[in-house]
């Protein structure tokens, strides 16, 4: 009858070693995603930058082509630009949580946050009074240069 419970026991605790392993490996690879796309994204944006600077009369999408970007780099999908009187908007069009506070985290920058009716939105400090835009999507986020 010991011998049961005994079993019964080591099952229960393997099963909730086995569920909390899971659950970390979940969180480790969510982080790794979203690590992934936010450094990705700043790569893009560095690169839309720079060509914002180089070309002060431009205005519109660039293209990948047309940008200094890096061999290795692969563009996240839904990440794009658009620049308008020298200025540079690097935006993602998909809503992946947790991406405009570790945007933020990694360059300190107040000037990246979320579209919300036209204006950008920081997790950091709020509305910014920063017109975005139409060509952005409500709910992108966004990064400003």
């Amino acid at each position: 009858m010991y011998f049961h419970w005994i079993v019964f026991t080591l099952v229960i605790v393997a099963g909730g070693v086995f569920s909390q392993m899971q659950h970390q490996d979940n969180q480790t690879s969510e982080f790794a995603s979203l690590d992934a796309l936010s450094r990705g994204m700043l790569v893009y944006r560095s690169a839309v930058s720079a060509y914002a600077r180089a070309n002060p009369g431009y205005s519109g999408i660039p293209s990948d082509a047309a940008l200094s970007l890096p061999d290795w780099y692969i563009k996240p999908a839904g990440i794009t630009a658009y620049i308008v009187d020298g200025s540079a908007y690097t935006f993602s069009t998909k809503a992946v949580p947790g991406l405009p506070a570790a945007l933020v985290e990694r360059t300190e920058s107040v000037v990246i946050g979320v579209n919300r009716a036209g204006y950008l939105v920081s997790p950091a400090s709020g509305n910014m009074a920063i017109l975005l835009p139409s060509t952005i999507p409500e709910g992108a986020v966004v990064a400003v240069n």
